[in-house]
C-alpha cells in the first residue's frame, strides 16, 4: 500500500495517532512503513511525530490503568487496536486510546530522508501551519513468507501472494 502525502501550506490536515499494524495486520505482525520526505519536514509544516518505544512491550502506567478492562490482551505488546472487516462492516475492534501530547517527539528530516517505521510505533502528524508545503511518499510492506494475512483484515485478498523469495 502506498500514499502520496501532500500537506499544503496552512491547510494540510493532520493525521491522528495510529499504528500501521492496525491497518495491515499479519500473524505474526510484519508491517514496515517507509516514509520518504520529498520536501523538508519540520514542526511547522507538519512533520511526523512518534512516541519513542511505543512499538515495544508496554508497561502499565497510571494513565493507562483505565485501559485494563478494554484491552488486557493488548497491553502485553505494542499493538493497541485493529481495523477489521466483519459482519458489522469495517471498524476498529477497540476505541482509540487517549495519548498524551508531550509523549510524542518530532521527527524533523530534510528532503530525501527515508524514515523507517515499525508497524507498532504510535505516530502522527499535525496540520501544516507554515507557508511551505510538506510532501512525502509512504510505502507499507508486509511479509508473505511465514506470515498469514488474517481473514478479518479490512483489505481482502482474492488470492494469497507468492513470496518474492523464500528464506
Amino acid at each position: 500500500m502506498y500514499n502520496l502525502h501532500m500537506q499544503q501550506p496552512g491547510i494540510g490536515g493532520e493525521v491522528v495517532p495510529h499504528q500501521d499494524n492496525s491497518f495491515l495486520y499479519t500473524e505474526p505482525r510484519s508491517c514496515t512503513g517507509l516514509w520518504l520526505a520529498l520536501e523538508d519536514a519540520t514542526i511547522t509544516n507538519g512533520c511526523l511525530w512518534a512516541i519513542p518505544g511505543s512499538h515495544k512491550k508496554r508497561s502499565l502506567h497510571s494513565r493507562e490503568i483505565f485501559l485494563i478492562f478494554l484491552r488486557v490482551t493488548y497491553l502485553s505488546d505494542g499493538l493497541v487496536r485493529r481495523f477489521i472487516r466483519d459482519d458489522n462492516g469495517v471498524h476498529f475492534d477497540h476505541p482509540s486510546p487517549s495519548y498524551i501530547r508531550h509523549d510524542f517527539v518530532p521527527i524533523e528530516v530534510k528532503a530525501g530522508s527515508l524514515v523507517v517505521i515499525h508497524g507498532d510505533l504510535v505516530h502522527q502528524s499535525f496540520q501544516n501551519m507554515s507557508s511551505k508545503s510538506r510532501h512525502a511518499f509512504s510505502l507499507h510492506a508486509v511479509e508473505t513468507d511465514r506470515c498469514t494475512w488474517t481473514s478479518d483484515n479490512w483489505i481482502r485478498r482474492k488470492e494469497e501472494p507468492e513470496p518474492l523469495y523464500v528464506s
